[in-house]
């Protein structure tokens, strides 16, 4: 029998998509540095520094936030719990997103939407994994839109065509099954399959999803986790002709009685 306090595969898979993840951050950070001693250097005291702070601030917060949310789903993994659940407000947990990812995805070109119309009541949820799972979510879907827009714009030129600008929309609805909530992209890079195969890749490839190009595409895996310990997942859906992943939440009974 393992010990509480042994890592299961699932965390040393876990682990090795988010160490790949990390060197991109890590190396944008490390050359705007090294640009900045570089330009010092050459042009003396006088020179105008080339440390572009607005670029490590964001790029410092995403690996934070993606080494916060993996140490959430480590923790769910290694002692088999489950998040408390409360009352949570999606749409609202959809904007607070949106505003942390806005810095993020304007670095890599890609714009972000909100579809929050309608009205939802709350849904049983953590606010804390759920933000955390959103904003996983997020991250990777925004470097992968930028990836394929880049590869898009690139095959067009040679045609004379323009690339369709990249964007991320983040948007809520209504189903039978509950309210679903998830994030979409510009381009269709997850399908079923693609999906099914990237999380059994997860771990033993560097790069499980090639649809993301250079990414490990950690946050999903990330924000899978810690939706199965909230007693849902990420699937792979479309909404407003846009494909993306989405987890479908269960409305609060208690507070519709009310």
């Amino acid at each position: 029998m393992a010990r509480n306090d042994e890592v299961r595969p699932e965390a040393n898979e876990l682990l090795v998509s988010v160490a790949e993840q990390l060197k991109v951050p890590l190396a944008i950070i490390a050359r705007q540095a090294e640009l900045s001693t570089l330009s010092a250097g050459a042009a003396g005291a006088g020179a105008a520094p080339a440390l572009n702070a607005a670029t490590i601030a964001t790029q410092a917060d995403a690996a934070l936030m993606l080494v916060d949310s993996y140490l959430l789903g480590l923790e769910l993994l290694r002692t088999q719990s489950q998040l408390e659940s409360e009352p949570v407000s999606v749409s609202s947990l959809l904007v607070d997103a949106a505003h942390d990812l806005h810095a993020f995805a304007r670095q890599y070109g890609v714009s972000v939407e909100l579809e929050t119309a309608g009205k939802y009541g709350p849904v049983m949820s953590n606010a804390r994994g759920l933000k955390a799972a959103l904003l996983s979510l997020g991250f990777a879907l925004v470097e992968a839109q930028s990836a394929q827009l880049t590869e898009t714009a690139a095959m067009l030129a040679t045609k004379n065509a323009a690339a369709k600008p990249a964007r991320v929309l983040l948007a809520v609805h209504r189903t039978p099954h509950g309210i679903v909530a998830g994030m979409y992209g510009t381009n269709q890079l997850v399908s079923a399959g693609a999906w099914r195969r990237a999380q059994a890749l997860c771990g033993k490839a560097r790069q499980p999803f090639a649809e993301f190009g250079a990414s490990s595409a950690a946050g999903l895996f990330v924000a899978d986790t810690i939706l199965r310990s909230m007693e849902s997942r990420l699937r792979v859906g479309r909404y407003l002709h846009a494909g993306g992943l989405a987890a479908t939440l269960q409305p609060s009974q208690q507070l519709q009685l009310v």
